[in-house]
């Protein structure tokens, strides 16, 4: 049953990176006299953030020299879709004829907020840059000096993985980087790390060279993807291990299962849907022999967690059930107002866009909510120290006494205070400690369009007066701090629009997707060690529709049937969207939502269906598979062998479309006695197979019977007498009435218990027998 199982990881080249890193080093070589000239091209295709030095401490001034691996360093330190930007401009604007890489597989990210390779001019010794520029030179010649190296490694900023990174972007085929990811695969493969000095690194490589063929960016790529605890997953070049990335994730996020009744189409879309949404997971399954219900087990968990989303398609459904539309509410005085509902599609991809996709934050809900807070004003620094310290987000008004009692157990001069309060400030109570949820997210406030900390909330509301520091900050929630003493720009992440200064508010324009890319923009690292090391789950999301046929394409899908197309979902290579019609709201289909759609041939051929829809999903067929029930016999009569008998026939006279799946046959794998197999064989026959022949056949009994083999067969074994009917015809009818065919047919019950009836099903029919010349 696992043919129809597709493989969601990429296909896509690999390691095309490595030319357009030589190309741009073989540049790189004649600016060692022009370093301004250097700094100023990374300003010009969007670096900015982290080009500035300091010639006194705290005075910033403008870089003015730089090395070759820094100035690698400072696109390497984004992640993979901003980085490959970064690449892609800096091609067109130094005029290389050279391919943009569409990978950077193996490939190291330099830390985001030190990725100097040396210190603060005021720090620095005058031969610090020009000694990264020589080893440079050495690197490209493939002649590093011990002496250089070493030296190298004793300058500020720098380090052993930091500077065997920064070689292998350089030179891939020579340097191996040695860091948090190819250390525990050097380890598992007998090797002994090196320490940190030119002797021991040249060792490890000499050993590698002589362990195995693979050049050094597939060990790098290899490790990676072998370090199974995750744990410093980020650090590379921020794939999933599973699915490297959106653009190569594209290839089959719309498909089709399609095929004849009974082929199993409902029940395999369990197993892909959770294997698309949790590949890891699905991955380490292997060959469990409890693996068909784990899967299901797992695929009940993403439902209830909203991560696979099911509906059917009929005749009546339309935009407004699947997209969005305008529904009539009645209040509880009767009167009727009206608002516009998400339907089913939206709503899923409304969640697929809120979900994590660069890190497994620990603690972060699948689709956080975000949320301004301000911890006391700008004077308050104490209350701030306490919080990040501590893992808290404080406010104040705690004369109010603890908001979990019940109203009834409050004092009266806490409740008379909460009326004293302004709408503000009821307001931002009422957020903090009813609205925040827990994997939410809170932006600490440092001015009007700069965020300080940003945090994830891990408790409900409590009502603390631990703190001492401030009288009235007793209103409490837990929080991972997981960035703190930051000056992230807001503004255009907000739509251009200021915080304000209420303490505590919902923020609702951007997703986390838009806040990752832009910390990164902005030089900002998540830290790496609030990845969840348990975390097995992708970011994907998917919409299973069943009977996707039996829908009106067009107007269900309406003008998003466009936006369906990979290269045209969000982060695509021609991304679109729309206004909708309703809510007047931007929209767009993520690149992590995945839709599955079932199609009964028996109801629609697959030449009927709407173009448009046929243009923009992979279709993948199931067909009957009689070789599913070869160990089932019954009356000593191989199952298999009459349905693959009766699927042959149904071809002949209609189609394989119209065939029929083993899944009709399915019960009697479960039944272990003879008598149990031989009632349901008969019950399967009265009350599915022999219905389904009338539907396929339009009650077209004689080629019912035909399929049945009962032209062969003696009267009382066949499913479908003919003949032998009484009253006559000439007993119904006046002897004047001529050329009467007589259309009448019985279902004989004696033959769903007859052995005879199934044996002689696989018999060939003789060659003058009146079937043969039909």
């Amino acid at each position: 049953m696992e043919y129809y199982l597709m493989d969601v990881r990429p296909r896509n080249e690999q390691y095309t990176w490595i030319p357009a890193f030589k190309a741009i080093a073989d540049w790189i070589a004649d600016y060692e006299d022009r370093q301004p000239e250097l700094v100023n091209t990374l300003v010009k295709i969007g670096i900015i953030k982290g080009l500035e030095d300091e010639h006194i401490e705290n005075q910033k001034e403008e870089l003015k020299e730089i090395d070759p691996f820094t100035f690698f360093a400072a696109f390497m330190k984004f992640g993979v879709k901003n980085r490959g930007k970064f690449v892609e401009e800096l091609i067109k604007l130094i005029g290389l004829d050279i391919t943009v890489p569409k990978d950077f597989d193996g490939v190291p990210t330099s830390q985001a907020q030190k990725f100097w390779l040396f210190p603060y001019e005021y720090l620095r010794s005058d031969d610090s840059i020009p000694l990264l520029w020589e080893l440079f030179r050495q690197a490209r010649n493939g002649d590093i000096k011990e002496q250089d190296f070493n030296s190298a490694l004793k300058i500020l900023g720098t380090g052993f993985t930091k500077l065997t990174q920064y070689l292998f972007y350089i030179s891939p085929s020579q340097y191996l980087p040695i860091d948090a990811q190819t250390e525990p695969w050097l380890e598992n493969k007998g090797f002994i790390l090196p320490r940190e000095n030119w002797s021991d690194y040249q060792k490890i490589l000499t050993s590698l060279r002589a362990y195995t063929d693979k050049p050094f960016w597939q060990i790098s790529y290899e490790a990676w993807f072998e370090n199974s605890n995750r744990k410093v997953a980020s650090q590379q070049s921020g794939y999933n291990i599973k699915s490297k990335s959106k653009e190569s994730n594209m290839t089959n996020l719309n498909r089709i299962l399609y095929g004849p009744p009974g082929t199993g189409k409902t029940y395999c879309t369990t197993e892909l849907a959770v294997q698309c949404v949790a590949p890891d997971w699905y991955e380490s399954l292997n060959n469990d022999k409890f693996k068909r219900q784990k899967i299901k087990d797992k695929y009940d968990e993403l439902t209830a967690k909203k991560r696979i989303a099911f509906t059917t398609f009929h005749q009546s459904f339309s935009y407004e059930d699947f997209v969005e539309g305008i529904r009539a509410n009645t209040n509880e005085e009767g009167q009727i107002s009206y608002t516009v509902e998400a339907g089913i599609f939206k709503e899923v991809s409304e969640r697929a866009s809120r979900t994590v996709t660069r890190n497994n934050i620990s603690g972060l809900s699948d689709a956080p909510k975000f949320w301004k807070i301000s911890l006391g004003d700008s004077e308050q620094k104490e209350l701030r120290r306490y919080c990040f310290s501590n893992g808290e987000a404080r406010i104040g008004w705690g004369y109010t006494g603890d908001l979990n009692s019940d109203i009834s157990e409050r004092t009266e001069k806490e409740l008379s205070y909460l009326e004293g309060l302004g709408s503000n400030d009821k307001s931002s109570i009422k957020v903090f400690s009813e609205k925040i949820q827990v994997g939410d997210v809170l932006l600490c406030l440092k001015n009007k369009n700069t965020v300080r900390a940003i945090g994830i909330v891990t408790s409900d509301y409590e009502f603390d007066t631990s703190f001492k520091g401030l009288a009235e900050f007793h209103h409490t929630r837990k929080v991972n701090w997981i960035l703190q003493d930051i000056n992230f720009d807001i503004y255009a992440l907000n739509n251009n629009t200021n915080l304000t200064q209420k303490t505590c508010y919902k923020i609702d324009r951007f997703t986390w997707n838009d806040l990752a890319e832009s910390l990164e923009h902005q030089g900002y690292s998540l830290d790496s060690q609030s990845i969840s090391d348990s975390a097995k789950d992708s970011n994907n999301h998917i919409l299973i529709i069943d009977e996707i046929n039996r829908g009106n394409i067009s107007r269900i899908f309406g003008e998003l049937i466009t936006l369906l197309e990979p290269d045209k979902r969000k982060d695509g290579t021609d991304a679109r969207e729309v206004i909708l019609p309703y809510s007047k709201e931007k929209f767009s289909v993520p690149s992590n939502l995945y839709v599955l759609g079932t199609m009964n041939t028996a109801d629609k051929s697959l030449a009927q269906l709407d173009l448009a829809l046929r243009r923009r999903f992979d279709f993948v067929e199931l067909l009957p598979q009689p070789e599913l029930l070869d160990s089932i016999e019954v009356y000593k009569t191989p199952i298999s062998e009459v349905l693959t008998v009766m699927n042959q026939r149904i071809e002949v006279l209609l189609d394989r479309e119209h065939t029929i799946g083993h899944s009709y046959f399915w019960s009697l794998k479960d039944l272990d006695s003879d008598d149990e197999k031989e009632i349901e064989l008969g019950n399967i026959f009265k009350r599915r197979i022999i219905p389904l022949l009338q539907e396929y056949f339009f009650s077209d009994w004689e080629r019912i019977s035909w399929v049945l083999n009962d032209p062969s067969k003696h009267n009382s074994e066949q499913f479908i007498q003919t003949g032998e009917i009484t009253p006559t015809v000439s007993e119904l009818f006046d002897s004047s009435i001529k050329g009467l065919n007589d259309r009448r047919y019985l279902i004989n019950e004696t033959a769903f218990n007859n052995p005879e009836s199934y044996k002689k099903i696989l018999i060939e029919l003789k060659s003058n027998s009146s079937d043969v010349k039909a």
